[in-house]
């Protein structure tokens, strides 16, 4: 995996689809919205967006925290009693355990309670106190990877820590893009485009050439910094820039890192992955978000891969991307 530095003046960095002109097939799109996320489905086969929309709508029913009838909320509510779990719940816990050891314990599902304490900040804007390492120690005490034990055989679940809470929020949703493009190969569906927050997936090509997906300046957001073409690949893009809260005159990231249990604090703006699947772009570009430049790099020499990362830091008053690819 070689290495480009390319250092210019940007504001934030996003994913933005570039549709080709002149389709020989014209692209039929659809919106929605679904668990507080947009989910934009285009492909040449009108079938496509209602079995992408029913199966996002099966699988948050599987993993929405905050939803009383899910899975995942009743699982959450149990404690020493083995639960009998679907078997998309088995599958996405254990990638996420798989993460997690691959992560050295950068990304960690165990921890809703914490990640939750540090959201109802940011909702604050301005909180008046800053949660001290004692109040965070405490917090931390509900969680832990080792506390929950995952049996595929028998298909259950049990939580061995009281008060645990699992929170998929980081992966799930990269995860129901990729059930979901099964389920178009499935109906013999071979081109479309899924977004979903900003998760997005390239099936097959568009009418005869890769998917073109660039990355803007939301300053100007006709210019685009750099375009990939993909085939079958997903990018996923995460940063600190999408919420945070003021404390002290100095902004926190919404993103937590669970090792320490405080916001994320490094100079990266946001990351990009590009993989073969939407869970593994998902998970990562959270983790490296959590890493920072040099955490990444020494993630890729452990880790080689066909993996692209675009990393935007800010340096000053200038921004620096880096390109792993």
């Amino acid at each position: 995996m070689s290495k480009k530095t390319i250092s210019l003046v940007m504001a934030l960095i996003f994913i933005s689809v570039i549709v080709g002109i002149g389709c020989v097939q014209p692209l039929h799109k659809k919106k929605f919205i679904i668990s507080g996320t947009y989910l934009e489905v285009s492909s040449p086969d009108r079938r496509a967006a209602k079995i992408v929309y029913k199966e996002f709508k099966r699988l948050d029913n599987i993993f929405n925290i905050y939803n009383r009838k899910s899975e995942l909320y009743r699982l959450n509510r149990t404690y020493s009693k083995p639960f009998k779990a679907s078997t998309e719940l088995i599958e996405l816990l254990q990638l996420s355990e798989n993460i997690y050891d691959l992560s050295e314990g950068t990304f960690d599902i165990t921890y809703g309670s914490l990640y939750k304490f540090w959201k109802e900040l940011i909702r604050e804007g301005k909180p008046k106190k800053f949660p001290t390492p004692e109040v965070i120690a405490k917090i931390k005490e509900a969680g832990g990877m080792e506390q929950i034990e995952i049996n595929p055989k028998k298909a259950t679940v049990t939580i061995k820590k009281k008060g645990l809470t699992i929170d998929l929020n980081g992966v799930a949703k990269g995860y129901m893009v990729d059930k979901a493009i099964s389920r178009l190969k499935e109906k013999g569906i071979k081109s479309a485009l899924i977004n979903a927050g900003g998760d997005i997936y390239c099936l097959g090509m568009n009418a005869g050439s890769p998917w073109e997906v660039g990355i803007q300046n939301s300053d100007a957001v006709s210019e685009i910094l750099g375009v990939r073409l993909l085939i079958d690949e997903a990018i996923a893009t995460s940063g600190g820039y999408e919420q945070f809260f003021t404390f002290n005159d100095k902004e926190y990231s919404h993103l937590v890192d669970p090792r320490s249990g405080y916001p994320v604090d490094n100079d990266l703006i946001s990351v990009s992955v590009i993989s073969k699947n939407c869970t593994t772009a998902d998970s990562l570009a959270t983790v490296f978000s959590i890493l920072g430049l040099e955490g990444v790099k020494k993630f890729l020499s452990k880790n080689p891969s066909t993996m692209r990362v675009f990393l935007v830091r800010s340096v000053g008053e200038d921004k620096k991307i880096h390109i792993f690819e």
